[in-house]
Parts: structure tokens; C-alpha cells; sequence
């Protein structure tokens, strides 16, 4: 993995995604962890892109895609 920090969000302390088993893997600035199934590369390559991860992640992957507390 190839974590990417984000300390321009107040949310998201960081993120990456493993390739092989599409998924993104996302943690909170609370410590918490947190893991989406089955996210499309092309959508990692958008949040990576995005201006703000928080709202991102809030829009395009929360609700759409499984997840699991890491």
C-alpha cells in the first residue's frame, strides 16, 4: 500500500487502496479505520483528485459501496 496523508482534512487522516482487492481503505482522524469493497480504481483516482476527501468520500463512496470497520 501506498499510504497518501491528508492534512488539509479535518475528517480524513489518510487513505489508500489495495489494488488486487478493490478496496479503499480509509482512516478518520479519530483513529478509527475503515474499509470499502468492491470501489473501482477510477473512483480512488477521483478522491485522490478531489479538492476535499471528506466531502468525497461523504458523496461518492459512503452508501454506495460495502464497508467494515478495520
Amino acid at each position: 500500500m501506498s499510504w497518501i496523508a491528508t492534512p488539509e482534512s479535518s475528517n480524513i487522516a489518510g487513505f489508500d487502496y489495495v489494488k488486487e482487492r478493490h478496496m479503499l481503505v480509509v482512516e478518520f482522524r479519530n483513529g478509527t479505520r475503515y474499509n470499502y469493497y468492491d470501489v473501482p480504481e477510477i473512483v480512488f483516482e477521483r478522491m485522490k483528485a478531489a479538492p476535499s476527501k471528506g466531502q468525497f468520500l461523504a458523496q461518492n463512496i459512503k452508501g454506495v459501496y460495502r464497508y467494515a470497520r478495520a
